[in-house]
């Protein structure tokens, strides 16, 4: 019924607001096709961010090898595992959180779900455990809100975090439990949204928001603190402001200038953040810290040409990359363990959506400096879009139509 009454609301739109023919039928095919479901919206997803067609064969630095472990899954983005040893994970189209027991059997309901608006990298892209789930069962899910009852919404307001109480069996929410934690403002372009979601040390919930533009546009209001977009923030678990926050008590801004930093992760040994840039021109690697300012979309990687470079004199705030690295990063997390050898342990993994690779990054004593990038992992299909640890020591990576492990094959 809506998709046949579409056109004429459209049509009504397109009229209320005086555009011309050719950028009408543009916003009308668009529109149309965000009411068509799940199967046309992975295509347009596909246009809009991207990856490459063929990665090539699988290999790897150690040997291992890729193992299924959930096949045929509809877009999964972000992993995390429970204290069972089962794994719940996000899907980005549909808005429906699942969960997979340890031995990878996928439960045939959705643990939650929720409304999404899913073009381009919108969705239901984040997800996190409360610090101390083990007594209250808290979960914290991030996504892109839907305004129209359409899978493939256009138009969206709103980046919404939201906590859910988990029965304890892990299986569903508690009735009732869902509390909205925040509503952070985005724009109507389907692009960059960041979005994932991570506890630090200190307690406090710290969200990626990218700086809500297509390729085509730069927001220059990832330069402004008092504006979400291009930011890193920071927030108490029940979304209220930190007293501590760097640029004052009224605002979420923690770090600015980041065009669009899809995942990060705490280092366990030293606290600091580490999140990869996905940039209009060199992708990137940063060392976020409070009150920094990363350039963009004044800087693109290091700052190099005369404008940038009079930007960086200009900024004392501003932060250099750590490094440049491949296209797309997307998964980020650091090795437990020393199941892929004991020079690997806590050292930092990279993975990428556009290339089907994970690099390994070897820090310096002080970790605040990258010594070394190696690629560890080739060869991975159809776009990585996270990558976690698991209880097992593995890697364990998302991508648009299964979840992997990447087994060690020696003792």
């Amino acid at each position: 019924m809506i998709a046949r009454q579409l056109p004429r609301r459209v049509a009504g739109f397109v009229r209320s607001v005086g555009l011309r023919k050719p950028l009408a039928l543009v916003v009308m095919l668009l529109l149309l096709v965000a009411s068509c479901g799940y199967e046309v919206g992975v295509f347009l997803n596909l246009f809009v961010v991207g990856r490459a067609d063929d990665v090539g064969p699988y290999a790897s630095e150690v040997a291992t090898e890729l193992e299924t472990f959930v096949a045929n899954a509809r877009f999964p983005v972000a992993m995390v595992f429970l204290p069972d040893g089962s794994l719940l994970y996000t899907e980005k189209d549909t808005g429906q959180l699942r969960i997979v027991s340890s031995d990878g059997t996928l439960y045939p309901f959705p643990v939650a779900d929720v409304p999404v608006a899913n073009l381009g990298d919108s969705g239901l892209l984040g997800l996190t455990l409360d610090p101390d789930f083990a007594n209250n069962r808290y979960i914290y899910l991030g996504y892109t809100v839907n305004d129209i009852p359409t899978d493939n919404a256009l138009p969206r307001n709103e980046y919404r975090v939201q906590r859910c109480t988990l029965t304890e069996d892990y299986r569903s929410v508690v009735f009732g439990s869902d509390s909205v934690v925040a509503n952070l403002a985005a724009s109507g372009l389907p692009g960059h949204e960041g979005g994932s979601l991570v506890f630090g040390a200190d307690g406090k919930l710290y969200v990626s928001l990218g700086d809500r533009r297509l390729n085509t546009f730069a927001n220059e209001e990832s330069q402004d603190p008092s504006v979400l977009a291009g930011k890193m923030i920071r927030m108490n678990s029940d979304g209220t402001i930190p007293a501590d926050n760097p640029y004052g008590p009224t605002l979420l801004a923690w770090a600015i200038g980041l065009r669009n930093t899809f995942d990060f992760a705490f280092d366990p040994m030293s606290g600091l953040l580490y999140g990869p840039e996905n940039g209009a021109g060199p992708d990137e690697l940063n060392l976020v810290e409070a009150g920094k300012n990363y350039g963009w979309p004044s800087v693109q990687g290091a700052a190099d040409t005369d404008d940038e470079m009079q930007f960086a004199a200009a900024t004392p705030e501003y932060t250099e990359p750590l490094i440049g690295i491949n296209v797309a990063p997307t998964g980020v997390g650091f090795n437990p363990t020393d199941i892929y050898g004991a020079d690997l342990q806590n050292q930092l993994f990279v993975a990428y959506f556009e290339t089907g690779t994970i690099d390994r990054f070897v820090l310096s004593d002080d970790r605040r400096q990258v010594l070394d990038k190696v690629e560890f992992v080739a060869g991975i299909p159809n776009g990585i879009n996270d990558m976690v640890f698991g209880p097992d020591g593995v890697i364990y990576v998302s991508t648009e139509f299964n979840i992997y492990r990447i087994v060690p094959t020696n003792n």
